[in-house]
């Protein structure tokens, strides 16, 4: 179950919050003022997220083995040439509207 609590009351229950997340699969969002400073979830759910990190970053590397070497400042121009296209699209879309 997913639970919010206090920094205060994560220093103040620190044992009994831990046992929830030990033996209930509690999931705590500790927060200071509304704002979410920590996640403390059981140690299975960290270890498929860090499993599932790595099958995702796997398939990166692989996928940046296939594409070509290019440098950034033909990145940037292609990127550049892209967005020039579409705007041109776009205003000739508008002018056909407008007609």
């Amino acid at each position: 179950m997913r639970k919010e609590v206090s920094a205060t009351e994560l220093q103040q229950k620190l044992g009994e919050l831990l046992d929830g997340v030990y033996r209930n699969g509690d999931r705590l969002i500790v927060k200071d003022a509304n704002k979410s400073l920590a996640a403390i979830v059981p140690i299975e759910a960290y270890e498929k997220m860090l499993q599932q990190r790595e099958k995702t970053f796997s398939v990166l590397d692989r996928i940046w083995k296939k594409v070509p070497a290019v440098s950034e400042e033909e990145a940037q121009a292609d990127i550049e040439q892209a967005i020039a296209e579409v705007r041109a699209e776009r205003a000739h879309k508008r002018s056909k509207l407008s007609s």
